[in-house]
C-alpha cells in the first residue's frame, strides 16, 4: 500500500521556530509518509532538509512580507503544486503560508488541511489596523483549515473568537552538546570574551519581536557579565548601533549565525530570552536540556515551560530594568543558577520530548 503524501508548507527557509518544527516533522515522519516540504526563501533549512534526503519544492514568490503581486503569484503556484502532486495532507506553518496554503489546499481539493500557529501574529506590537488585519487573516485561516494546532495553551485559548484549536507543545530529541570548555573555546574564536567571564547568552533572530534591543539596554546595568548574541537578521545594523550608543562594545558581542548553535549552549552561565512575542521557543527547551539557567519574559508559551523562581526566572516583556535586576541576581547566585537549571532540565525531559510531539501531531493527521 502506497504511503500517504504529506506536504509541509512554511513561508521562510530560515532555521527558526517554524523551520525547526517543519524539519523535525519531515525527518521523523519520512518513514511513515511520503513527505515533501514546500517553502520560500534561500535559508539554511533547505540544505538541512537536503542532507536528510527530504524532497524540497521551492516557491520563490512565497515571502514573509506582504506584497500583493508576489502573494497572488505564490497562491496560484501553491494551487498548481497541490493539483499536480495530489497530497493527502497539507500541513501549513506560519501566518503567510497558513493563509495562502489553506485556501490553495481547499481549492485544489486536498482532503486534510492542518495549520500550526507558532504564535498569533496579531499579538505582535503593531498598529491597531495591523492587529485587526492579522486577526482577520488568522480567523479566515482557521476557518479554511480542517484542524488547527497551537504550540502553546496560551495560543489555544487566545484563538480568534475562541475557535477550536488543539495544543501540541513543541518537543526536542536528546541533543549532542559540546562540553562547557569546548563550547567556550568555539565562542572565543568568534568574539573576544575573557576565559573567566560570566556569559549571558542567547540564540535568536535579529528582529524586533525577539527583544534584543531590550537585552542590550539591560546589559548596561549588568557590569559583571558579558552578553553573547548568536544569530542574524534584519535588525543587525540597529543592534550594532545600539551597542555603540550604550558604550557596550567591550561586553556585548554579536557572534553571527553559527551552524548547530544549540550545541554551544553550555558555554553560557545564563540563557536569556527577552522576547516581546513568542510561541513556544525551542531555544529555551535546548537551554533546559543543556542544564543552563534561563531568564525569559512572560510572553506566549514561555510560562508553560518555566515555573518562575522554580525552574527559571520570568520577567515582564519590554522592561530592561527588571531584566537587568533578574540577570544581576543570577550573576551573584551560582547556587540558584544550578537549582533552576536542574529543575528545568527535568521538566523539559519529561514534558517536551519530540516523541510526544510527533505522536500527537500524527493523531491530528489521522483523526
Amino acid at each position: 500500500m502506497a504511503k500517504k503524501k504529506l506536504f509541509l508548507v512554511v513561508t521562510k527557509s530560515v532555521w527558526g521556530g517554524a523551520g525547526r518544527y517543519v524539519y523535525d516533522l519531515a525527518t521523523e515522519l519520512s518513514g511513515t509518509y511520503d513527505v515533501a516540504v514546500v517553502l520560500g526563501g534561500h535559508g539554511p533549512l533547505i540544505q538541512k532538509l537536503k542532507d536528510k534526503k527530504i524532497r524540497i519544492i521551492p516557491v520563490r514568490s512565497l515571502t514573509r512580507d506582504i506584497h500583493w503581486m508576489t502573494d497572488i503569484r505564490a497562491f496560484f503556484e501553491l494551487i498548481s503544486i497541490f493539483r499536480r502532486e495530489r497530497p493527502d495532507i497539507v500541513h501549513t506553518n506560519s501566518s503567510k503560508a497558513g493563509a495562502l496554503g489553506a485556501l490553495a489546499g481547499r481549492i485544489a481539493g486536498v482532503r486534510r488541511v492542518v495549520f500550526t500557529i507558532h504564535g498569533w501574529a496579531y499579538n505582535e506590537p503593531v498598529s491597531p489596523f495591523s492587529k485587526f488585519f492579522r486577526w482577520s487573516a488568522s480567523l479566515v485561516t482557521i476557518l479554511l483549515a480542517h484542524r488547527v494546532i497551537a504550540v502553546s495553551h496560551f495560543d489555544r485559548v487566545h484563538s480568534p473568537l475562541g475557535l477550536d484549536v488543539i495544543a501540541v507543545h513543541n518537543g526536542i530529541s536528546p541533543l549532542v552538546m559540546k562540553t562547557r570548555e569546548e563550547a567556550r573555546r568555539i565562542i572565543r574564536k568568534k568574539v573576544p570574551v575573557p576565559g573567566d567571564a560570566i556569559i549571558i547568552g542567547t540564540i535568536t533572530e535579529f528582529t524586533k519581536n525577539k527583544g534584543n534591543d531590550i537585552l542590550i539596554d539591560a546589559m548596561g546595568h549588568v557590569p559583571r557579565a558579558h552578553a553573547v548574541i548568536i544569530g542574524g537578521g534584519e535588525d543587525y545594523e540597529k543592534m550594532v548601533a545600539d551597542i555603540k550608543a550604550f558604550e557596550l562594545t567591550d561586553r556585548v558581542h554579536l557572534a553571527g549565525f553559527i551552524t548547530d548553535a544549540s550545541t554551544l549552549v553550555r558555554a553560557f552561565d545564563i540563557f536569556v530570552m527577552p522576547s516581546r512575542k513568542e510561541g513556544l521557543p525551542y531555544a529555551i527547551l535546548e537551554a533546559g536540556a543543556a542544564g543552563v539557567a534561563v531568564v525569559a519574559t512572560t510572553v506566549g508559551g514561555i510560562p508553560e515551560i518555566i515555573d518562575d523562581q522554580i525552574s527559571g526566572v520570568l520577567v515582564p516583556a519590554f522592561d530592561a530594568e527588571l531584566l537587568a535586576e533578574a540577570l544581576n541576581d543570577l550573576v551573584d547566585k551560582p547556587n540558584s543558577r544550578a537549582r533552576y537549571a536542574e529543575a528545568l532540565k527535568e521538566r523539559v525531559d519529561r514534558y517536551f520530548n519530540l516523541r510526544g510531539m510527533i505522536k500527537k501531531t500524527t493523531e491530528v493527521y489521522e483523526a
